[in-house]
Order: structure tokens, then sequence, then C-alpha cells
């Protein structure tokens, strides 16, 4: 008798919470409304601290002075391993060939 009742009682909830859950979901999508100018920047500062936008012109300016110095040098690395042309030793290169 005691186990019934619990069962009733957890079942109760569940069959009213399924039943209500559809009216709110619709009054909910009449109220959405597009978002404005001012929405749109809110959503922008989001999350964006005091020096977020000197950090950002700092990693620009970082990356500018990358590609001059690769520019510069004339050499990008690779993914293959080699060495530089400058430190190659083709003599024994094909020593170790033969």
């Amino acid at each position: 008798p005691h186990r019934g009742a619990l069962r009733q009682r957890t079942a109760m909830p569940t069959a009213g919470a399924a039943g209500g859950a559809d009216a709110p979901d619709e009054e909910e999508q009449k109220d959405h409304r597009p978002l404005d100018e001012g929405d749109i920047a809110l959503l922008k500062t989001y999350g964006v601290g005091p020096y977020t936008k000197a950090i950002q012109s700092t990693q620009d300016d970082i990356s500018k002075l990358m590609k001059a110095i690769e520019a510069t040098i004339g050499i990008k690395e690779s993914d293959t391993g080699l060495a530089p042309p400058s430190q190659w030793d083709l003599v024994q290169d094909k020593q170790m060939m033969q």
C-alpha cells in the first residue's frame, strides 16, 4: 500500500508537466523580436576585456613583423627536415650512397 502511494505521487507531476509544457513554448515564440543595432553591439562587447583591443592590435603587429622577417630571410621552414643548403655535405652524402 505504501509503495503504490509513492508511485501515484511521482506519476502525477510527470503527467501534469508534459501537458502544460506545450503552451509556454508557443507563447515564447510569439514574443520574439529581431535584434536591433543596440542589441548586436551589446553581444559584440560580451566577454571583451579592457585590454582586448590593445592585445589584438599587438598580435596583428607581430604577425606583420613575422611576415616581413620571413620575406627578408627568404627561406621558409619546411616539414621535410632538410637542413639549409649552407649546411649540406654533398661529398659525404655521395660516399654514403655508394
